[in-house]
């Protein structure tokens, strides 16, 4: 049903006093107040702000800034919505209640499930949507960030079987696992990946983007259900993002860069617990992980583009009843080598696992640009001498470049490439080195609630992007061009007489797109459509390598619309 008219002007005129208040309390735009970092401040925190996200538009504007010279480059690296948000970083005098304004996306999948980086929606095929909003609440150094979230999914059913018994290799899967899990991930690369969650809608309440913070000096403390985001990736981190739900943990962090002899170092230590999806298996003994995970990066100075980093992440299988909060060493602790295996070998024996990477990013904003690459390995290396003779065994990378240049006094390009690959390495010629993102001793996974907390193009995958945008006062334009290889390892499994001969059923995606946008003091509102080609769906193909077997290419129509309120 529509609103009257008379409901309309009074929603208007609510919304024009409350961005009146916005733009009296905040003087200077979000991004501009985050170049202040490490000065005092007499700002006061505005009584309203919108949402911000790990990898939502208010970051995607702050790399921006930081590419034109206008906004520090720290504390990006290792970032979540408290740490984004939390003006005492910023030296602007906290409120000690503030509201936080809704944030709506909306996406709708023609025939497949598309989309990355949405916390915990499902973007299924058919109408899906997520919105966000709260409050928060500071007394001195205490600060709640109450930000619960709504995920709802149409979920409607597939153009494609993907347990077709004629393609799949086990068409009896796994005792006990469910209809809806991956087929091709239960032995040896297992993971919880639903191809489909359950045959009907989905309505869920999160706590979202929620955290309770203690400050002490250049320390932070406290619980959150937060997504994290580590590393210099712009949609692909390998270790840790918001592909998946926020999971509940505890943190231990830096509350601003600290300085040392050594340089400027920034840290974060979270533990905390994991949930397995309703469409993973039917066992209740092991629906609880844990995970432990450690984030440090260094600069030289507070002035200096380059910024380097490591990330350390550790899953446990709880399956003796043992509290996932009892596991906060489990970041430095050997977790051994458990996909060192054969694919031959069934051993799979509840423990540890683990994922490191090293990042770099360097940021030159006389020349409006900047470079960053994450590389990391599943598999730690059993001596010096292995590192050096084989230092791509297990590994994956992220790599990208991104360049901005302003035009005229209110317009400016920005070109943006990455590319990303978590396929198995060569070594696999001469050493089981498992599938990224998948486990032997963890069985489902480094997931939560059946979505990778990595990079969400999917274990053993591989993808590349490139993307421009226009902008021009409050309006943007750009056009952009993915390419996505899916499950390639397990892809490889296949019996030969279903994988066409390993050439012709490869699952890969091409997705052009168009994007544009406007913003103002009131709102930032976008929208974008991606025309997704894909190949071999499900490595659905026995006829040629000439065209898709048995009609199994898909289009799918993907379209993405964002409203943020009152946002930076």
């Amino acid at each position: 049903m529509r609103p009257s008219s008379r409901r309309t002007h009074v929603l208007v005129a609510v919304l024009a006093i409350l961005g009146s208040s916005v733009a009296r309390g905040q003087g200077t735009p979000g991004v501009q107040r985050l170049a202040a970092s490490d000065t005092i401040s007499t700002q006061v925190d505005p009584v309203t702000s919108g949402v911000v996200l790990v990898s939502g538009d208010s970051v995607d504007q702050l790399r921006i800034a930081e590419l034109m010279g206008t906004a520090s480059t720290e504390g990006l690296m290792l970032r979540s919505t408290s740490s984004l948000t939390d003006p005492r970083r910023h030296g602007i005098t906290p409120r000690l209640f503030t509201i936080v304004m809704p944030h709506f996306y909306y996406v709708d999948n023609s025939n497949l499930p598309f989309g990355q980086n949405d916390g915990a929606l499902w973007a299924g095929a058919g109408a899906n949507a997520r919105v966000l909003g709260g409050f928060t609440v500071t007394a001195g150094p205490i600060r709640l960030v109450a930000i619960p979230e709504f995920a709802y999914s149409a979920n409607n059913r597939l153009s494609i079987n993907p347990v077709d018994p004629r393609f799949v290799p086990q068409p009896n899967l796994i005792l006990g696992r469910d209809h809806f899990s991956s087929p091709w991930n239960q032995f040896p690369y297992s993971i919880d990946m639903p191809w489909r969650f359950g045959d009907s809608a989905i309505n869920r309440i999160y706590p979202g983007q929620s955290s309770l913070t203690v400050t002490l000096g250049p320390a932070e403390f406290g619980a959150a259900t937060e997504n994290e985001w580590w590393g210099p990736a712009i949609r692909n981190p390998v270790v840790m993002s918001d592909n998946a739900a926020g999971f509940p943990h505890g943190f231990i962090r830096t509350s601003h860069p600290v300085n040392t002899f050594l340089g400027r170092f920034d840290a974060r230590w979270i533990w905390g617990s994991l949930e397995e999806s309703k469409y993973f298996d039917v066992s209740t003994d092991d629906d609880e992980r844990s995970l432990s995970a450690l984030a440090i990066t260094w600069k030289r100075s507070q002035q200096s583009g380059l910024t380097l980093g490591f990330t350390r992440s550790v899953i446990t299988s709880l399956t003796d009843g043992s509290s996932a909060y009892g596991h906060f060493f489990d970041a430095l602790k050997n977790v051994g080598h458990p996909d060192a295996l054969s694919t031959s070998d069934h051993t799979m024996t509840p423990g540890s696992d683990q994922l490191f990477s090293l990042f770099a990013r360097w940021v030159l904003p006389v020349y409006g640009v900047e470079s960053y690459i994450e590389w990391g390995r599943a598999d730690f290396p059993i001596s010096v001498r292995d590192m050096l003779e084989q230092p791509d065994h297990s590994r994956a990378y992220t790599a990208g470049l991104q360049w901005a240049k302003a035009l005229g006094p209110d317009s400016k390009l920005r070109v943006q490439g990455e590319a990303t690959n978590e396929e198995q390495s060569t070594t696999y010629r001469f050493r089981a080195n498992g599938s990224f993102y998948t486990s032997r001793s963890v069985i489902q996974g480094f997931t939560n609630n059946g979505q990778i907390i990595g990079s969400g193009i999917g274990p053993g995958s591989s993808a590349q992007w490139i993307a421009a945008d226009y902008y021009k006062g409050g309006w943007t334009g750009g056009l952009s061009l993915g390419r996505q290889r899916f499950n390639n390892d397990a892809y490889f499994l296949l019996p030969f007489e279903l994988s066409f001969a390993n050439q012709c059923a490869h699952d890969v995606s091409l997705y052009p797109g168009i994007r544009g946008g406007y913003s103002n003091s009131y709102f930032r509102f976008r929208i974008d459509y991606q025309h997704v080609n894909r190949y071999n769906t499900f490595f659905q193909n026995k006829v040629s390598c000439a065209a898709g077997g048995d009609g199994s290419d898909r289009v799918n129509r993907n379209l993405q619309v964002t409203l943020s309120t009152f946002g930076w």
